[in-house]
């Protein structure tokens, strides 16, 4: 691909993702607008729950502890912005990565999360979208999330909370444990005398950033190796963890997904394995934090606050949209310049003539 069309798609994309980061920092302006939003937020305090999460595969696990949902809800918030503060800092930072990318028109695993987040989360939402409509045509319904659906004010509580709960029983005890095992193991081979690392520190660093576990114990990493980075058994783990999270989705009292959702849900859980190895759990919560609690703020937003924000949803909606394109598009380009790098030219060029002299 030339130059002038690679940067011109350099300059669409750095500007869909700026567009999309907007959109973020707008979402979560509404999320803290309805935790504080009188009667809103009454009627998430009214609401008391027993605490649950989840953990190998077990989703979800109750507690005795009572918690009311606006505690939750804010807790969740503060967790997120943490995240996005994570995101905006991570590998060559927010602000290079959008210079690289307006001037190369492409992403890596290098590249900030917040960089890659808006065409990653885009791209899969359109393929989503896409299996859907191919698995209605084929007789096999995703349902919708809930038929009757309970209290607005619950079901947004719900939302805001299954990107953090479902992560950690889905991914970060799962893959991450197998991440701490894989490192664990690694380490022991190190001499004592050279930098070796905690046990400790490895867990944790396993569990919240798979990557940066490897790189203390000299393994291969996503960042350095790409798909040499992922070990056989990350492999496996990753497709056994996508699968169940598919089933989880149908299977799970109190939602009226159909059969179609299964495999919808495993595409996206794909996807979420992935990033939470290549980048950590912070990414992995982000992304699933698009899907669930994104959309549904600008939702709940424009029929508490009304107004200008009403316009909002059909706005995003159309918004991601475009940027998913844009993000497939990137994709083309990056596969494109991959095919014909290095390619033989097609025509011949005989040397130039050189002037000589007979002795």
């Amino acid at each position: 691909m030339s130059q002038p069309p690679r940067g011109l798609l350099g300059r669409i994309a750095a500007g869909a993702v700026s567009f999309t980061v907007l959109t973020y920092v707008i979402a979560i302006g509404i999320g803290l607008g309805l935790v504080t939003a009188g009667q809103f937020a009454g009627q998430l305090q009214n609401i008391r729950v027993h605490f649950f999460t989840g953990a190998f595969f077990i989703y979800p696990i109750i507690t005795p502890i009572p918690v009311d949902l606006l505690l939750l809800t804010d807790a969740c918030i503060v967790i997120y912005i943490a995240c996005f503060i994570t995101a905006f800092r991570s590998r060559d930072g927010f602000l290079t990565g959008l210079q690289r990318l307006r001037e190369a028109g492409q992403i890596s695993f290098r590249s900030s999360w917040l960089i890659a987040m808006p065409l990653v989360s885009c791209a899969l939402l359109l393929i989503v979208l896409v299996a859907i409509i191919v698995l209605n045509q084929s007789g096999l319904s995703s349902g919708t999330l809930c038929n009757p659906c309970p209290p607005e004010a619950e079901l947004y509580a719900a939302l805001a909370y299954s990107p953090i709960s479902e992560e950690i029983a889905f991914r970060i005890t799962i893959l991450g444990l197998l991440v701490a095992i894989i490192t664990t193991w690694k380490n022991r081979s190190i001499e004592p005398g050279s930098s070796k690392p905690r046990t400790l520190s490895l867990v944790v660093a396993s569990l919240l950033s798979p990557e940066s576990a490897k790189m203390k114990v000299g393994l291969p990493t996503i960042t350095a190796n790409r798909w040499q980075g992922i070990h056989w058994s990350e492999w496996i783990l990753l497709f056994l963890t996508s699968s169940l999270f598919g089933i989880a989705h149908v299977i799970s009292g109190g939602t009226d997904w159909g059969i179609g959702k299964a495999f919808t849900a495993a595409i996206s859980g794909f996807a979420l394995g992935l990033i939470y190895l290549a980048y950590g759990a912070y990414a992995a919560v982000l992304l699933h934090w698009f899907f669930d609690f994104y959309f549904e703020t600008f939702s709940v937003g424009a029929d508490v606050f009304g107004g200008p924000v009403a316009a909002l949803p059909g706005l995003v909606s159309l918004a991601t949209v475009i940027v998913g394109i844009v993000s497939i598009l990137v994709a083309l380009a990056w596969l494109v310049r991959r095919l014909t790098r290095g390619k033989i030219p097609t025509t011949y060029k005989p040397p130039e003539s050189v002037p000589y002299s007979v002795q």
